[in-house]
């Protein structure tokens, strides 16, 4: 079934999507802020299934310069790559900045993804049928680029900034999917789950991790989406984005902006 890397893997939909694709015979890479819980993750996934063939990975996707590390251990590491499920996510109830001084939503949700990707292309490049899944939400609708506050410098809100980096995720894997067009590369909505983040950001109940994450599961795996690239689902549905994500020339000065963003670090892993 091939090898498959997630972020956020430790715990709510990251820790189910693993769960469930290593039911199905993958090869996993948990990826987690520490060694602690990469490695606790992957005793929990190999707890429901015994034979898992797994490995871990650690970085604190607030510090580009550990993403990047992390890109080039992994690059060293694995033969070939052929799905990379950009999972993880954070909702900030206060305005925090990165350790490159980055608002800490946008650097972890989108920024640390975008990285991460592109560092991660030459391995995709070695697999016969490559996938990116990057995890949007609905609430990217609400969202919007500020490009003269990107980091809330003049203002915060919490949710605001949670909704303009889930447009960023969609807008990225858009991009992603012009320009790299050897491989697919899409974005879902996992629906409204019961996981810490929704706790939160909303004080709510949601659906199960599992139901979570069903669509990112079908995305990876399912052969009836192995050609499709640049849509957006839904319960595993392809539904229209908000018209916002689906601008493409948006899309490219978010991706001029974020190759700045990451400057340095931005060069392909060996």
């Amino acid at each position: 079934m091939g090898t498959i890397l997630i972020t956020g893997a430790t715990d709510g939909i990251g820790l189910a999507t693993a769960r469930e694709l290593a039911r199905r015979g993958c090869e996993l890479v948990l990826h987690g802020r520490n060694a602690e819980k990469a490695n606790r993750a992957c005793d929990a996934v190999r707890a429901d299934v015994p034979g898992a063939v797994l490995h871990s990975a650690c970085a604190d996707l607030g510090d580009l310069a550990a993403v990047a590390r992390m890109a080039e251990d992994l690059a060293a590491r694995l033969p070939r790559l052929d799905v990379l499920i950009n999972n993880a996510g954070v909702y900030m109830t206060e305005r925090r900045v990165s350790r490159d001084g980055f608002e800490m939503t946008l650097a972890v949700n989108h920024l640390a993804h975008f990285l991460l990707t592109g560092r991660l292309l030459a391995v995709l490049k070695k697999s016969a049928a490559p996938r990116v899944v990057t995890v949007g939400s609905m609430v990217h609708s609400g969202g919007r680029i500020p490009f003269d506050d990107m980091n809330c410098e003049h203002s915060f809100n919490g949710y605001q900034a949670y909704a303009n980096s889930k447009l960023a995720n969609v807008l990225f894997a858009n991009e992603l999917a012009r320009r790299e067009p050897w491989l697919t590369s899409n974005s879902l909505h996992p629906g409204v789950i019961g996981t810490k983040l929704l706790h939160a950001a909303f004080s709510m109940p949601g659906g199960s991790v599992a139901d979570g994450a069903r669509t990112s599961v079908y995305l990876a795996t399912s052969p009836e989406v192995a050609n499709l690239t640049g849509r957006y689902f839904d319960a595993c549905s392809e539904t229209a984005a908000a018209a916002q994500a689906r601008d493409g020339q948006l899309a490219q000065r978010l991706w001029a902006w974020s190759e700045r963003a990451v400057g340095g670090f931005a060069g392909p892993a060996s």
